[in-house]
């Protein structure tokens, strides 16, 4: 009987299998989409979920609560000692524990200078050449007018110190009292070259013309000089040097006259371990020029003192450029340089003189050269340290608004440096001190117990050591640079990144540049009882067995952290499944000219691997629930549909003794046999169609169009099957006309008539409002979850990474929805049209034209768009505010373009329907009627 029914129905049964079909195809195809989209999302996720190390050890009493800074992790407060490092190499499961020690900031002074040949006036007996640098550094917000350095050039003999002591010695003999000489140039101490004058007088060229004897205003307010004698060949003799007892002689003459322009570059000085080091990070593979640390590197003493080998940055990670003019004074302020002082010192500042070009150097151009030349063999060394800087970090702040702020410096807050160090300090860095407030330390200075020489043995090139963007954070070797938070501030940037200048006290703060070995570091150590004890800053551990995050994972971390605690006493971060997260730092406006910035730094947050996995499973499940519901309605729609044009048959059925479970049964059995074909049929079409969306599904996931289309029909058949067996046979055996529950006024409108014929059947107005309705409403919940999804993503750089894999995919998913609730509208009004064919006939009969037949179907389409879409918006927007917790510009713009386009489309459904009212038989519906 099922199957005769089948036959003798066809064009109900096309029906409701094409309504199953689109349904279990529909839905296993998303399904796989969303699958898909998880298996990709935990691809990219499992790819990049781990950080260079896994436990972050530090010394007790670290911070250890919130998200980590950059500067944390290579923050100069020491506390480790060699020994802790041991035991953790012993404990099980510690694949490496690579240590760094943060020893300090040194000093490294590249060699920029100037050629002023050109410059000079061969035929003027005496001339002074005004050397003007001008500083900009931090994107060129920042600028500095330095102090001058003056140029004395001669052509009378100028005679060179060559020793200091209890009396300042010249090359030829003569002899001062150092209070006297340094009386005749106040504020220098002295000890400048001698001038014979034609009558045979000495006089000195003061070393250094200074408007004020304030350290802080070296930079600006202290002019060094320096003494060239030009020679009857032409050529030129430096004379502010120190021979140190050898003759003038050896000083070499020169066809240029070029000047040294001192410029400081502070760079970080850290001790590894380098076999460690290169199995963490491959820092080894980073090696550009010259050799990797050996595991034995040990410090040299040679002639001159001791060596301490390093391996060199090819970066220093510096934004800072000089801009150099030159201008020779008229012939009147010559002798200026011999009387030093404040108003000699105004004087030079304010004199005129001819100008020439500007030339521009870079600071980090000019290290790159420097270190280049002093891997010459024989060459001179990168610099000359006697001591460290060790600075605390910048001075944070939190903001009401969740953000941060770095506290400005203060002018009359000192470094806690002695005299000899802040006065050594000043003099080298142009920006010391003048940038933003550091944090104190419990040892500001390092001193060296002598001159060591830092000499590279190789250079390595940061950006080939670092992690990956998810975990910038825990990058040791590549420096921060802070990008602008917002538009003022990236604009003001150039969209580039914040970068620190010269000054070792700054912002951002400085990152490892120069790395010796912990075994070269020891004799450095041993003179600052405090290091030597416990060196160490930190211990990055990396666990053995991890290749994936889950919860063995975690666990097998979690116990190797235990253990560390338990046989150090030291604190870890677990930074496994930790991610990069931008931190809002507003900046206070510099001392030289750099307004108020708001940056954006890259912090660690943990626990993002943990919430991200979680987040793509609730996404999966709203996708996976709304899909079901949508084609549910769907199916149940055509089902229920079916069931109302068979009551006539039905009633016979019970007419002739049919039972009513067996009527029930009856409908359930013939809805299951075809949902059990569109299975079979939609199983087949699943992979073509999968293909169409860009989805990959295997044959297994096809198979369960089978079940689906089984279920899902034997569900939406229950509450047909019951209205069956309750069908009173009488009654439904007389064909009545559908009658208005209420009686209204008549329309002469065909827009009047469609309102009346849409209220006078509310169950199927309401079934084609409600499919719409529902794919309105599930189209804005899903985008709501899915903006919810990717907003939690993108606020950590890993999430990010895994938000870009899905992002497709949830775009197929949400319009899959959307499709879904328009086919059951467009079902329903089809079948609705099937229903009503007696009635059109009549309408055409009495002579009402095709065209108004028309317009009174897509009348009433576009009614149930307005009435689905309004609903549809208004459930969306209410469940996204109850679930989500908020709604936003997106939100609202997403659901009110949705309902616009539900409606649209809604109409357009309408074409179906009315190409079939072309086609109905109108003789033989008005004879039946």
């Amino acid at each position: 009987m099922v199957w005769a029914q089948l036959r003798h129905a066809r064009g109900r049964s096309a029906g409701v299998l094409a309504a199953v079909l689109l349904a279990t195809t529909g839905f296993v195809v998303l399904t796989g989409a969303s699958t898909t989209s998880r298996l990709e999302a935990i691809g990219a996720f499992d790819a990049r979920f781990r950080p260079p190390y896994d436990i972050l050890v530090r010394p007790a009493g670290a911070p250890a609560h919130g998200p980590l800074r950059a500067d944390q992790t290579v923050a100069t407060d020491a506390g480790i000692g060699l020994d802790q490092w041991d035991r953790i190499r012993q404990v099980p499961g510690v694949e490496v524990a690579a240590p760094l020690a943060v020893l300090g900031v040194a000093q490294v002074t590249p060699r920029t200078s100037m050629d002023l040949t050109e410059l000079v006036d061969r035929r003027a007996e005496r001339q002074l050449i005004r050397v003007t640098p001008v500083v900009r550094a931090e994107r060129g917000l920042t600028r500095l007018a330095a102090a001058p350095l003056y140029v004395y050039v001669s052509r009378r003999p100028l005679v060179p110190l060559a020793e200091l002591g209890r009396k300042l010695v010249y090359t030829d003999g003569t002899r001062v009292d150092p209070t006297t000489s340094g009386l005749q140039c106040p504020g220098t101490g002295g000890g400048g070259p001698l001038e014979v004058s034609p009558d045979g007088a000495r006089r000195q060229i003061c070393t250094t013309v200074a408007g004020s004897t304030d350290p802080a205003l070296q930079r600006t307010q202290a002019s060094p000089v320096q003494a060239f004698q030009l020679l009857p060949d032409g050529r030129f003799r430096a004379a502010s040097v120190l021979t140190v007892g050898r003759p003038e002689s050896v000083i070499p003459r020169t066809r240029r006259l070029t000047v040294n322009l001192t410029s400081g570059m502070p760079m970080v000085l850290a001790a590894i371990d380098p076999v460690t080091e290169a199995r963490l990070l491959g820092l080894d593979g980073a090696v550009r020029a010259g050799r990797y640390l050996r595991p034995d590197e040990a410090a040299r003493r040679n002639q001159t003192g001791p060596t301490l080998p390093v391996l060199a940055a090819t970066d220093p990670g510096i934004d800072q450029q000089i801009e150099v003019g030159a201008t020779r004074l008229a012939g009147r302020y010559v002798d200026e340089v011999t009387t030093g002082g404040p108003a000699a010192w105004q004087r030079l500042h304010r004199a005129d003189g001819t100008a020439t070009r500007t030339t521009p150097y870079d600071l980090a151009s000019a290290y790159r050269s420097t270190v280049g030349a002093a891997l010459t063999p024989g060459a001179q060394p990168l610099a000359y340290v006697d001591s460290l800087l060790r600075p605390g970090p910048p001075a944070y702040v939190g903001d009401s608004d969740g953000g941060h702020r770095v506290l400005p410096a203060d002018p009359q807050i000192r470094p806690a440096l002695d005299a000899e160090a802040l006065d050594g300090w000043s003099f080298q860095s142009w920006f010391f001190g003048r940038t933003v407030r550091r944090e104190e330390t419990s040892r500001p200075l390092a001193r060296l117990g002598g001159e060591w020489a830092v000499e590279p043995v190789g250079l390595f090139d940061p950006a080939a050591a670092t992690v990956d963007d998810a975990h910038a954070g825990l990058d040791n070797y590549r420096q921060q640079a802070p990008d602008g938070a917002d538009s003022r501030s990236r604009h003001l940037l150039g969209a580039r990144g914040l970068l620190p200048n010269d000054d070792p006290l700054g912002y951002p703060g400085l990152v490892p540049t120069l790395l010796t070995s912990l075994t070269a570091a020891r004799p450095l150590l041993a003179a600052e009882p405090g290091l030597a004890e416990r060196p160490l800053n930190a211990i990055r551990v990396r666990v053995a067995g991890i290749q994936r995050f889950d919860a063995v994972a975690r666990e097998r971390v979690r116990m190797v952290a235990d253990e560390i605690v338990r046989r150090t006493g030291l604190d870890v971060q677990i930074v496994l499944g930790s991610s990069a997260v931008p931190a809002t730092v507003r900046l206070p406006p510099g001392q030289q000219g750099r307004p108020e910035l708001t940056v954006r730094e890259r912090w660690t947050k943990q626990g993002v691997a943990t919430q991200i996995v979680t987040a793509v499973d609730r996404k999966n499940m709203v996708l996976l629930g709304l899909l079901l519901v949508v084609c549910g309605f769907l199916v149940g729609n055509a089902v229920s549909t079916a069931v109302r044009g068979r009551s006539r048959q039905l009633a016979l059925l019970a007419c002739i003794g049919w039972p009513a479970w067996r009527l029930g049964a009856l409908v359930l059995t013939e809805a299951v046999t075809l949902g059990l074909m569109a299975g079979l049929a939609g199983a087949a079409v699943a992979i073509p169609a999968a293909w169409l969306v860009g989805v990959q599904i295997s044959f297994r996931t096809a198979l369960l169009c089978v079940p689906v289309g089984a279920l899902l029909t034997a569900a939406a058949s229950v509450a047909p099957a019951v209205r069956a067996a309750r069908a009173r046979a009488a009654t439904a055996l007389v064909r009545t006309a559908v009658a208005p529950r209420r009686r209204g006024a008549r329309s002469g409108t065909v827009s009047g008539m469609a309102r009346a014929n849409l209220a006078r059947v509310p169950a199927r107005t309401t079934a084609a409002a409600a499919s719409l309705a529902l794919g309105v409403g599930s189209v804005v919940l899903v985008a709501a979850a899915t903006w919810a999804f990717q907003d939690g993503m993108v606020g950590s750089l890993l999430g990010r990474a895994v938000s870009v894999q899905v992002r497709r995919i949830d775009v197929v998913a949400t319009a899959g929805v959307l499709l879904f609730g328009l086919l059951g509208t467009a079902d329903v009004m089809y079948l609705n049209v099937r229903d009503r064919a007696a009635e059109f006939a009549t309408l055409r009969a009495i002579g009402w034209p095709d065209t108004a037949l028309y317009r009174l179907v897509f009348h009433e389409a576009a009614g149930i768009g307005l009435l689905g879409a309004g609903a549809g918006v208004l459930a969306g927007v209410g469940t996204t505010a109850l679930l989500v917790g908020g709604l936003d510009g997106r939100i609202m713009s997403l659901a009110i373009g949705t309902g616009a386009a539900a409606v649209l489309l809604a109409t357009l459904a309408g074409v179906v329907p009315a190409v079939l009212l072309h086609r109905l038989p109108l003789a033989q519906l008005l004879t039946e009627e």
